[in-house]
């Protein structure tokens, strides 16, 4: 419970439109039993993949009808990552890494130390990183087996981000970003002055984009040197975005998204008037779309006006995802796993357009 505290102040297959919103861009709504946070993963075919508070995890067709789902022992509340052969990796509260083949059979699972609150990422190799409450980041082969453990001072709830060279990039509630090599080892440490729950981004130059609770966004040199910063009205929880113009988009406790050049000096920020701790989604046509906890999903223009907004029963703070056919899926407090029609056609061409980078949240830049 405490790191769903944590979270809360960081981020039955019945179809029908619910939300205040414009109602044609609903496609349609699928109902879980309780509140819906993680950022769904998208399959080759289309299917939607992602878990609830209800202890399900779910796989959806393109047109919202259910495919299967499995039961946990405890609210799945990362966001799932898919492998190269289509395997689904999701974690759970009961303290439990998943796998599971894209039919909805168990392949393994694997017990941590205690509940997981962080989302998985995958390196080349197919070795699985995730947080865990234990304070530690784990390295898990894609048999189930864990390879190495790496230690820090306080929750590792943020999800870890793997570069291209294999550095695997994270934060930890002890107020550091941390780089290690592929075999676990310290490559360095950067200190910050607040806890780090925020995942990192990954520019195409190398930079680590993420944000802290001591209010600032941070970009830093693949070497763990800080190029710049820019100081919000808040802490900041939601992970960065990416522009293909090199743009880069957070959301604060301070209720407003940020649009920031890669020097870290502002373009615009609009008010959206509550806590923004869903992480953006940039759009190929420049649209960016974030949840905000005032019970409602944005999409923003490339100029920070406010496009529209469909609203919801409760917060958002899942963070959205778009399919290349312009549908964009995005969960809310209220259990249902919204599909909403868009003009985007895809995710931006950019290193990480999204929470997770990319359509199968693998957390890994191409």
């Amino acid at each position: 419970m405490r790191g769903w505290i944590l979270l809360a102040v960081i981020g039955f297959g019945i179809f029908f439109a619910v939300g205040c919103g414009e109602p044609s861009r609903l496609l349609w709504s699928f109902k879980t039993g309780k509140e819906l946070p993680a950022s769904p993963a998208i399959g080759g075919d289309g299917t939607i993949y992602f878990g609830s508070h209800d202890n399900f995890f779910y796989a959806l067709d393109p047109d919202g009808k259910l495919k299967w789902k499995i039961e946990t022992g405890g609210w799945v509340h990362g966001s799932p990552a898919l492998g190269a052969d289509g395997t689904i990796y999701f974690s759970s509260y009961d303290a439990k890494l998943y796998a599971v083949t894209p039919a909805g059979k168990l392949v393994w699972q694997l017990a941590l130390e205690r509940m997981i609150e962080s989302s998985p990422a995958l390196g080349k190799d197919g070795t699985l990183y995730i947080g865990d409450d234990d304070k530690q980041l784990y390295a898990v082969s894609p048999d189930g087996n864990v390879k190495w453990t790496y230690k820090t001072g306080d929750l590792v709830v943020g999800a870890p981000a793997v570069a291209g060279d294999g550095t695997i990039y994270f934060g930890s509630g002890d107020k550091s970003v941390y780089a290690l090599n592929p075999d676990g080892k310290l490559k360095w440490q950067f200190v910050t002055a607040g806890e780090v729950y925020s995942s990192p981004a990954i520019g195409a130059d190398g930079t680590i984009y993420i944000g802290s609770s001591d209010k600032h966004l941070y970009a830093l040199t693949s070497d763990g040197k800080e190029k710049c910063r820019f100081k919000t009205g808040d802490k900041i929880y939601a992970s960065p975005a990416l522009g293909a113009d090199g743009a880069i988009y957070v959301g604060s406790l301070d209720g407003k998204l940020y649009a920031l050049n890669p020097d870290c000096t502002a373009r615009w920020d609009v008010n959206l008037r509550e806590w923004v701790i869903s992480s953006p989604a940039v759009g190929a046509d420049g649209m960016v779309y974030v949840g905000a906890y005032n019970h409602a999903l944005y999409a923003i223009d490339a100029q920070g006006k406010i496009a529209w907004k469909y609203e919801t029963k409760k917060f958002v703070f899942s963070s959205p995802t778009l399919a290349p056919n312009g549908t964009l899926y995005v969960g809310s407090d209220d259990g249902y796993l919204y599909a909403l029609k868009t003009t985007s056609m895809g995710l931006a061409a950019s290193s990480w357009p999204k929470f997770r980078a990319n359509l199968v949240n693998d957390g890994r830049v191409r």
